[in-house]
């Protein structure tokens, strides 16, 4: 029998502690010096340099999230995606005046679209590193993550999908590729006008739902709420139908890049557990490794001409899979000619459920709007979402809605320090996979599909009061019962 081993003295942990932070101070300024020397230096401008200042706030902060004691996936994933995405690629950009879209140059505006990001970045630091209340205790069974709510959801996912997969092109074009879906879609006459609600209803609410349902099953098997062999099996069956489904409508040869991989990655978050710190610095490493390598690599799903276009290593940091600087400069140029739009496309995202004939006046994506303000032919664009909110709020709303971000990614992220089978934990894995098309943009392409698996999420696990079948399920924990309100017990009266 092995022995444990012996728990060193506080003195010696300290000073491990100091040495670890002095060789990751000493890593990143190296890391930042060679950025510099190799990206700024042989053609130094203030865009540079800031875009250099971001790479280093975000690895700092990257570390201090990743090293914070506890898992903080929704942090992570932040600063992770603004590193790569608009950190690094735009150094090698502005040194090679390279960018993905060929246009007239506006090397004038390139300083601003930094100042927006960099102002957007220290913003939700800041609201991420303020301190918060103590998180209450509950012990609701309504939030309570059951199998009998991870099986209902799975089951509505199954009656979506064999009701709406006839009428969106049949099971088999969902395996060959994102064109030969559209050409089904709108052969089906699902594209034939503007309003695209039908279709969102059709395609998009199915997708959410299978990729709810399984991250709940998923879930169930985590926290083992299972009390019995019956209960094993009703669980496992419930997985592999969701597990079906989301590898029809969420697989990266037809769906979204950004849809396919966060179902990929809500999955994986949903079964691993990252309670030692190696885990959780794997995890930080292999969020940086995957976006700047496997990110490009995505297009070999996509088409013929995306794979015949196929870029690899530095080379595919010009392409338009890191358009993100380029399109906040063509947002900074877009409200120098038109101005703010102060809160439409924004809302018009939030409402996507509002068919066109019911608002006349539903604004299209705003990369769509800011593509075609600079003439592209192709505009089904990304937006980042730091530049569509200047876009709509202008730089004091960059400031402080990034500090409100901060701080509900810092809320979520403290979820998980809960029951493990609950719904903030549900929401914050979630979240965190799905916030990176967020960031992406536009809002209005990518909150159908976030928004309404979100909103599946918290309908499906508060619909449904709590443990129904009590055969399926282990007793409760003293711990997790709901503990009594003092100021709410009726006082005793003479």
């Amino acid at each position: 029998m092995r022995r444990p081993e012996a728990a060193s003295p506080p003195a010696t942990r300290t000073r491990r502690s100091r040495a670890f932070r002095l060789v990751a101070v000493v890593g990143w300024i190296a890391v930042i010096a060679i950025l510099g020397v190799t990206t700024v230096l042989p053609r130094p401008t203030v865009a540079g340099v800031l875009g250099l200042v971001v790479v280093a706030v975000c690895l700092a902060a990257l570390y201090r999230t990743t090293f914070s004691g506890s898992f903080t996936p929704v942090s992570v994933t932040f600063w992770a995606f603004v590193t790569v995405w608009v950190g690094f690629a735009p150094l090698l950009q502005i040194r090679d005046r390279r960018l993905p879209w060929p246009d007239l140059p506006l090397d004038q505006y390139h300083v601003s679209a930094q100042v927006i990001l960099l102002f957007a970045v220290v913003a939700y630091w800041v609201g991420n590193t303020r301190r918060l209340p103590a998180p209450r205790p509950t012990g609701s069974s309504r939030t309570r993550l059951t199998i009998e709510k991870a099986v209902v959801v799975t089951a509505c996912a199954a009656v979506l999908a064999v009701v709406c997969l006839p009428m969106t092109g049949g099971l088999a074009v969902r395996f060959t590729s994102r064109d030969e879906l559209q050409r089904a879609i709108a052969e089906a006459g699902l594209k034939s006008q503007q309003d695209l609600a039908l279709l969102g209803l059709l395609n998009t609410l199915p997708a959410a739902v299978s990729a709810v349902a399984l991250v709940l099953c998923l879930l169930c098997w985590r926290s083992r709420d299972h009390a019995n062999p019956r209960a094993r099996s009703v669980l496992l069956v419930g997985t592999a139908v969701a597990v079906v489904l989301s590898l029809i409508y969420n697989n990266p040869l037809s769906a979204n890049r950004f849809a396919a991989f966060s179902v990929l990655l809500a999955a994986g978050l949903a079964v691993v557990r990252f309670e030692r710190q190696r885990w959780r610095a794997l995890f930080s490493l292999g969020m940086l490794t995957g976006l700047a390598v496997v990110y490009p690599l995505a297009n070999l799903f996509r088409n013929e001409r995306s794979r015949g276009d196929l870029r690899l290593g530095l080379d595919a940091y010009y392409t338009w899979d890191f358009d993100g600087f380029q399109q906040t400069v063509n947002t900074v140029s877009h409200v120098g000619a038109h101005g703010h739009t102060w809160g439409h496309h924004i809302a018009s995202a939030l409402l996507f459920w509002v068919p066109r004939s019911w608002w006349e006046g539903k604004a299209i994506p705003a990369g769509n709007a800011v593509a075609a303000g600079r003439g592209y032919e192709f505009q089904n664009l990304a937006l980042p979402f730091w530049a569509e909110t200047y876009l709509e709020f202008s730089f004091i709303g960059v400031v402080v809605l990034f500090f409100f971000y901060g701080k509900l990614a810092r809320r979520l992220d403290r979820a998980l320090t809960g029951p493990p089978a609950r719904l903030g934990t549900a929401l914050t894995l979630m979240f965190a996979a799905f916030q990176i098309g967020l960031l992406r943009g536009p809002l209005g392409a990518q909150i159908p599909f976030v928004g309404a698996a979100l909103a599946v999420l918290v309908l499906g696990v508060l619909a449904w009061p709590g443990p129904r079948w009590r055969a399926l399920h282990p007793p409760v924990p003293e711990d997790e019962l709901s503990p009594v309100d003092e100021s709410t017990r009726p006082v005793e009266t003479r």
